[in-house]
């Protein structure tokens, strides 16, 4: 039984399952975390038939509106392509002090899909699974802004790497629960029960990564709320400048 209060009525069609067994399978899947940076892999397991990763918009300093990195990338006339880092696209060499990146550019959220992002994602997402009523979410218990049961208690974690997690079940649809006042946080990771596609956002990340079939990566490419390129699961991880390594690399 659990020794603190179920988080899940905080985020409504969601419940918090205190049996992990359901992620397993994802505790072997991946692979472990490489010193030369991380794979696509590490975060989504190997054996898809294609991957993508969903970059998450920037904005600029002239307006609030949401840019693609396609229009950055035009802007600068440079290529686009699957390992494309952002601070590559906007000539960033973040130093110890965390500085913002060259004007106009504002960073893309670190970590996390909008919510619009994040809907649209699991609007796609739950035409291409049989079970789009049955889905597991891990969710980082490290999170402030959640009342999540403190390290050591509460409910069972999901051992990823570097990420002990807690493990919700829902509907797809429910991707975009996870939200306290102005917060909001797409799930860490995120899976139907038929397994027919995983999603990843690691938190220092400016992409989320999808392991999927071809016809549900090219629905996602289509949609004009996402930005969608195809990669493989060997390619390496765009990291948020702040990550261990992530650097200038």
């Amino acid at each position: 039984m659990s020794d603190a209060p179920d988080p899940a009525p905080q985020f409504p069609g969601l419940r918090v399952c205190d049996d992990v067994r359901p992620a397993a399978w994802l505790e072997v899947a991946l692979w472990p975390w490489g010193q030369g940076g991380m794979r696509v892999g590490s975060l989504v397991p190997d054996g898809y038939p294609t991957y993508g990763r969903v970059l998450h918009a920037a904005s600029s300093a002239l307006g609030a509106e949401k840019i693609r990195w396609s229009d950055i990338a035009a802007h600068h006339d440079r290529p686009l392509g699957a390992e494309t880092r952002f601070n590559e696209l906007v000539d960033w060499h973040p130093a110890p002090d965390r500085q913002r990146p060259p004007w106009p550019w504002e960073q893309p959220d670190r970590g996390s899909l909008t919510p619009g992002e994040c809907e649209a994602l699991a609007g796609v997402l739950a035409r291409h699974t049989t079970t789009p009523e049955q889905c597991w979410f891990c969710l980082w218990e490290g999170y402030g802004w959640a009342v999540l049961p403190a390290p050591g208690h509460g409910p069972p974690r999901v051992l990823l790497e570097h990420r002990d997690c807690l493990l919700f079940a829902g509907a797809v649809s429910a991707a975009t629960a996870f939200r306290s006042g102005p917060w909001f946080q797409s799930p860490t990771l995120w899976w139907p029960d038929d397994r027919s596609w995983v999603v990843a956002t690691d938190l220092d990340t400016f992409s989320t990564y999808i392991a999927a079939r071809a016809d549900c990566l090219d629905d996602l490419r289509h949609h004009p709320a996402l930005e969608v390129l195809e990669c493989t699961a060997r390619q390496r991880v765009d990291p948020s400048p702040y990550s261990p390594g992530g650097e200038g690399v």
